[in-house]
Formats: structure tokens, C-alpha cells, sequence
């Protein structure tokens, strides 16, 4: 009887410990953890993660992606989050809190997992929708409809890479986001401030954008402070004529600026 009990011990034992080295092998083999759905509560990516389809992170919960993560997006059409929201494609969705801690020595990576029938732009960015207070630092960023998309949440989002992106930043309805020394590169527009947006622009470098590197729509009133605007079709096209910006970061564009419609025209776009 004491041996039996000693063995089934040591079964015990021997299983926890296989259990334990479970998710480093995983991770040894290179091999992620993949996400689709919606989820509550506190989650927490780092290593190598895959998003298989849409990512909700519901009001009260927290999304977590630690430095050196890489996040692989299997480019998707048609939605599975329920209700579906502005895109059919892929898309990372927060309606709690995104908290991205990549450093410049080990950004967050989005890297788009090719298949036979992916597209250019492969997949709908991260989405902010009303979430709470949020930070999105040292990401690669690429091939988005539009990388970040802020409506009514104002997040931090600082040393960002955006490329071959339909469009960079969009803030629209009263969201007022930071944005800080982020590179936005080789897209159709860089940052757009619709419906009553005033985010805080902060030494931004914006170029090679087949439109507008900064558009204004008559509602609102970004900061702009000392960005470099350059090699761009449009560098700002504004709504508002009292809007300060330092020309002098306005350069080699096609048409530096743009003036749209009559003063105190609302912009419908």
C-alpha cells in the first residue's frame, strides 16, 4: 500500500511538471497562441501571438502586449465580432483599455501572415471605441486600413512606425489623442482630425502620402508642433484658417497647404 501511494505521487509529480513546461516549449518551438473573439477581464500577449480573426476587448477589460511581442494578423473578410463594426477585415477592437509597451530597442510587431489571396491592404488596424485611458508606444505598424483609429477615446500613442497604410491616424468624435514622435510612411493620407478632434501633434515625421499627410475638418482644432511634413501630395489640407502650425515643417510637398471650403463651413466627410 505504501508503494502504490508513493507512485501515484510521483505520477502526480511527474505530470505537473509536463504540465509547467508546456507553454515554454510551445513557445521554444516557435509556436503562438492565437486569439479571436471577444474577451473580458485582464489579457496579457507577449512572445508570439496569432490573431486567427477579429480581437474585442470588451468595456472593463485590459489588453496587455509586452515589448518584443509580435502579433502575426491572418488577414480574414467578414467579421466575427457581433455586431460587426466599421471593417470586414481583421481587426484588434478595444472597448476597454490597450496598454502596448513596446520600447525602441524591442517594439511591438504586426506582421501579416500572406496567404495566396492577400491583399495590399490586409487587414483594419486597432480600433479605440470609447475606450479608456490608453498607450500605444513603439509599434510596426503596416498594410491597415487605417493603422489607429480613435472615436471618442484619446490615447498616447508615441514612437509608432505606420507604412503602406491606407491611412495612418484617424481621431474623430471628440477623441484627442497624443500624438508623439511617430513615423508615418508611404500611405494614401497620414492623420485626420474629424468631428470635433484636437489632438496634440508632437514632432511627427509624415511622408511619401498620396493625399493629405494632415487633414482638418472645420470642427476641429488640432495642436501642431514642430512635425516634419514633407514629400507628400498635400501637406496640411485645413478647414480652419485660425489654425497655428509652424510653416517651416511644411516643406517639398506638392502643395504645402491646402485651404478647404469657406471659413466656418462645417466638412461633412
Amino acid at each position: 500500500m505504501k508503494s502504490s501511494y508513493w507512485k501515484i505521487i510521483g505520477f502526480i509529480v511527474a505530470i505537473n511538471l509536463v504540465i509547467t513546461s508546456v507553454p515554454s516549449l510551445l513557445q521554444a518551438a516557435g509556436m503562438a497562441s492565437e486569439y479571436a473573439g471577444a474577451y473580458s477581464g485582464d489579457l496579457v500577449w507577449q512572445g508570439a501571438v496569432t490573431m486567427t480573426d477579429d480581437v474585442l476587448v470588451l468595456k472593463g477589460g485590459t489588453l496587455t502586449i509586452h515589448a518584443g511581442t509580435q502579433v502575426n494578423v491572418l488577414p480574414a473578410v467578414g467579421t466575427k465580432i457581433d455586431p460587426e463594426y466599421l471593417s470586414p477585415q481583421t481587426e484588434l477592437l478595444i472597448r476597454g483599455k490597450l496598454d502596448i509597451q513596446g520600447t525602441p530597442e524591442a517594439p511591438v510587431r504586426f506582421v501579416i501572415l500572406e496567404t495566396s489571396e492577400t491583399e495590399e491592404i490586409a487587414w483594419s488596424g486597432i480600433t479605440l471605441d470609447r475606450a479608456a485611458e490608453s498607450f500605444i508606444k513603439h509599434v510596426e505598424l503596416e498594410r491597415a486600413d487605417i493603422a489607429v483609429r480613435c472615436v471618442e477615446s484619446s490615447p498616447e500613442i508615441k514612437g509608432v512606425r505606420i507604412a503602406n497604410c491606407r491611412y495612418g491616424i484617424v481621431a474623430q468624435q471628440q477623441s484627442h489623442p497624443k500624438i508623439l514622435g511617430n513615423k508615418l510612411i508611404d500611405g494614401e493620407g497620414g492623420i485626420v482630425c474629424l468631428r470635433r478632434s484636437n489632438p496634440y501633434l508632437l514632432e511627427n515625421l509624415i511622408t511619401g502620402h498620396d493625399e493629405e499627410a494632415v487633414f482638418v475638418d472645420a470642427s476641429s482644432r488640432p495642436l501642431l508642433d514642430r512635425n516634419s511634413i514633407s514629400g507628400n501630395s498635400i501637406g496640411l489640407a485645413l478647414y480652419p484658417r485660425d489654425l497655428p502650425f509652424d510653416s517651416v515643417g511644411v516643406t517639398d510637398n506638392q502643395e504645402n497647404v491646402r485651404w478647404l471650403g469657406r471659413q466656418g463651413q462645417v466638412e461633412a466627410r
